[in-house]
This record gives C-alpha cells, structure tokens and sequence, in this order.
C-alpha cells in the first residue's frame, strides 16, 4: 500500500515538474521569438544575437533536460549522462548564451547591416 502511493506521489510530481517546464520552454520560445521579429524587422544584428543568446540561455537547456530525461526513461541512458554530460552541455549552453547577449549589448550600431 506505502509503495504504490510513493508510485503515485512520484509520478504525479513528475507530471508537475513536466507541466512547469514545458510552460517555461512555451515563455522562452514566446520572448525568442519576439526578439528575432524585432531582428527581421529592423534587420538589427544587436537582435539577432539577443533573440540568440536568450534561446541558448533558455530554451536549449530546458530542452535538453526534458530530452534527456525522457529518451532516458525508454532507452536507459547511463546514470552519468544526466549527472555530468547533460549540466555540461546545458551550461556551455548558456555560457555561449551569456556571451551572445553581452555582444548583442556591447556592439556598437553603424556596420554595413545596422540601420
């Protein structure tokens, strides 16, 4: 009887966890894809490298983790690709995220493709 409410407590709390991130996935999608509108309408490459970094900060790493975790349940991935691989991509990820939104803030308007 105490397993099989653990069983349905964890996965209940799997299915919340799932529903949150897939919200958080839904926002950053939403704000990277306004930010690449503001890129294609003012053909500003100080945007593209915004919509860009916000997507690596974002929406990659989210995206992993629910992949991994997912395609881990049915393949059986080894424990040390979501202990080490996957907190290794996810923030090389968004170190090059950072570095993109730090461009994207320190360059300066004027080249060929600035209006």
């Amino acid at each position: 009887m105490v397993a099989l409410q653990a069983a349905e407590q964890t996965q209940s709390d799997d299915l919340l966890l799932l529903a949150a991130s897939l919200i958080a996935v839904g926002l950053a999608l939403f704000i990277t894809f306004h930010a690449y509108r503001g890129y294609r309408r003012n053909d500003s490459v100080r945007m593209w490298y915004l919509a860009a970094g916000l997507a690596l900060i974002t929406v990659v790493p989210m995206t992993l983790s629910i992949g991994v975790t997912s395609l881990g349940q049915v393949v059986g991935l080894q424990p040390r690709v979501r202990t080490f691989y996957l907190p290794i991509l996810s923030r090389v990820s968004e170190i090059v995220g950072l570095c993109s939104l730090l461009y994207s803030l320190l360059v300066t308007p004027g080249g060929s493709s600035e209006r």
